[in-house]
């Protein structure tokens, strides 16, 4: 019994961990975590790049020599002919075997030039993976202040709602009292219905601000999503006070755009010297150690007898030796041969270009547009970091300046309609006036939120052109 207590209490406590997880409140650091850790396209293209890494080794690698092991054994099946002309039916057995070697001396440091141009290539792919961690942190910042925003106008109409209904009671009196018409309550009741319409409006555009939020995480939609909605948002509203000339100057020296763009450059220059390395010659030492057999065996011996008479006595003959020979086959054969068959061999080759169909020249000339083509997206990065900053430094002096008499003006609505409220409070107002000055001041709060979050935003965005982490 008390383990089944025990069971059950371990279970609750996990199901409560669970659902705890689960409704968190996210960060926004925790947001730009996760969307980058789950990003398809940034996995992409850190796997394009591992294959630049495997291209750069590879480059390296191309300076070792390179060894080769052969073993190439064969059967022969059918006739073959013999020194004597004869044709024999027979069977034999072969083998060749090798140890060989190559090395490059020299080849217009080919090599070397390709080294560097893999190089350059491998770390530019690491500022574009770099690159595309800072647009989608930009892009989640972006959600994640709408969220904000989204947040507050919901809070908005909630507080619309109840003043309402603060209004339709007191209403329901005057008017049960005769102070006031019927129409006015009528009024008061249609702007309760219009505001709840609001409310639910708002809530609506909150859900897709979080599933927008939760999309570019790479989240599956999860209704319970929240963030952490911070506390000192009037203290972030500190706008930084330098130029935006100087913000672009430090902004050029650490951005992974710009590093990229500066290293495909490099990469484009180390290509012209791979692509002139084709003018020049080409040495290399090879080298090999070899030896063959084959089953069938030819023997000579010498064997004493006559070779001819004295002429012209052909009783008188001449003795002397001739050449017998025979031929054995056997897998014996085939060993013996091949430690008599054992030769080594060191050798140079040197490839002279004389004339290769204008390969050359014609690399060196794509090579050079290259070039020009790397150096024009470089020149394309700088100038739109150039004009992305001026846009946000811009932007951020239109925030402040909109938040600024937003501000203003949403309190001299509060005022307005607080002396409003006083008025129809005690029947000096009618409802319809009372009505307009509402909406006046509820527009103001919209207005308010919308600026102070754009501004924010503002912010936000020139602080990370200079360098400063994208968080509160």
């Amino acid at each position: 019994m008390f383990k089944s207590k025990y069971i059950f209490l371990l279970s609750f406590l996990i199901q409560m961990g669970v659902m705890n997880a689960q409704n968190k409140a996210w960060t926004l650091k925790a947001c730009i975590d996760t969307g980058i850790q789950r990003n398809i396209g940034l996995k992409q293209g850190q796997v394009s790049n591992n294959i630049n890494a495997v291209n750069l080794k590879q480059s390296r690698d191309n300076l070792y020599p390179s060894l080769n092991l052969t073993d190439a054994p064969g059967f022969n099946f059918g006739k073959t002919q013999e020194s004597n002309g004869t044709y024999v039916a027979q069977n034999t057995t072969s083998n060749a075997f090798a140890l060989t070697g190559n090395v490059t001396l020299y080849n217009g440091l080919l090599n070397r030039n390709t080294i560097n141009q893999n190089k350059y290539t491998y770390e530019a792919g690491l500022q574009g993976i770099e690159t595309t961690k800072d647009n989608l942190s930009l892009s989640i910042l972006t959600g994640y202040m709408q969220v904000l925003a989204d947040y507050e106008g919901v809070d908005i109409t909630e507080t619309q709602i109840k003043t309402d209904e603060a209004q339709e009671a007191q209403t329901t009196i005057y008017v049960e009292a005769g102070k006031l018409t019927e129409l006015n309550l009528l009024q008061i009741q249609s702007q309760l219905a219009t505001d709840k319409l609001a409310k639910v409006n708002a809530q609506n555009q909150l859900i897709l601000a979080k599933v927008n939020l939760m999309q570019l995480m790479n989240l599956p939609v999860d209704y319970s999503f929240e963030i952490e909605r911070p506390s000192n948002i009037d203290s972030l509203l500190s706008p930084t006070a330098l130029a935006s000339d100087n913000i672009y100057n430090l902004a050029e020296g650490f951005l992974p755009q710009i590093k990229n763009a500066q290293l495909s450059t490099e990469a484009t220059e180390s290509g012209l010297k791979v692509a002139k390395s084709l003018f020049y010659p080409k040495l290399t030492m090879s080298g090999s150690i070899r030896t063959s057999g084959i089953s069938l065996a030819y023997n000579e011996y010498y064997q004493a007898g006559p070779i001819g008479y004295v002429i012209p006595n052909p009783s008188e003959l001449v003795t002397g030796y001739t050449v017998e020979e025979n031929s054995s086959n056997n897998f014996s054969n085939l060993w013996q041969q091949s430690n008599n068959d054992f030769n080594q061999f060191i050798g140079f080759n040197l490839i002279v270009p004389i004339f290769t169909n204008y390969t050359a020249r014609n690399s060196v000339a794509i090579a050079k547009l290259n070039i020009q083509n790397a150096e024009l997206n470089e020149e394309s990065v700088k100038i739109g970091l150039r004009q992305a900053i001026e846009q946000a430094y811009t932007n951020m002096l239109a925030a402040a300046e909109q938040y600024k008499a937003s501000t203003e003006l949403l309190q001299t609505e509060a005022r307005t309609f607080g002396d409003m409220e006083k008025k129809y409070k005690i029947g000096l107002e009618s409802a319809t006036d009372y009505l307009v000055e509402e909406s006046n001041y509820n527009k103001a709060q919209q207005n308010v939120v919308q600026a102070k979050y754009n501004y924010l935003l503002q912010v936000k965005l020139v602080d990370f052109y200079i360098g400063k982490p994208i968080t509160f």
